[in-house]
């Protein structure tokens, strides 16, 4: 029912947690919770000092820098990303192409 802002780092390794399903089905029967993750819900509108940050902090102290990049410097690198993909013929960030492959 709610989606919390993240850094892209943290939900990329969401996704690899949920990957793993033999894994995640341990940890929540371990934790006694259930997660749904629903990618099309996703929020990686992550700001610094915004209410995820503050409460990593409160759990595990300072995220570290490397990995919590803030949604301006995202969106700043996937739009380079995003020209070199397109510069050989890939669109949607790498998703898709229009390469005509000989049979």
């Amino acid at each position: 029912m709610a989606e919390v802002a993240v850094a892209v780092p943290v939900d990329e390794m969401t996704h690899a947690m949920i990957a793993q399903p033999q894994l995640f089905a341990r940890i929540a029967a371990r934790t006694g919770f259930q997660l749904i993750h629903q990618t099309d819900q996703e929020h990686t509108g992550y700001t610094e000092g915004d209410f995820t940050r503050r409460a990593y902090r409160l759990a595990w102290g300072e995220p570290p820098a490397r990995y919590w990049l803030p949604k301006d410097e995202v969106d700043r690198r996937v739009g380079i990303l995003t020209e070199r993909y397109a510069s050989i013929g890939m669109d949607r960030a790498g998703r898709e192409h229009a390469i005509d492959f000989p049979a």
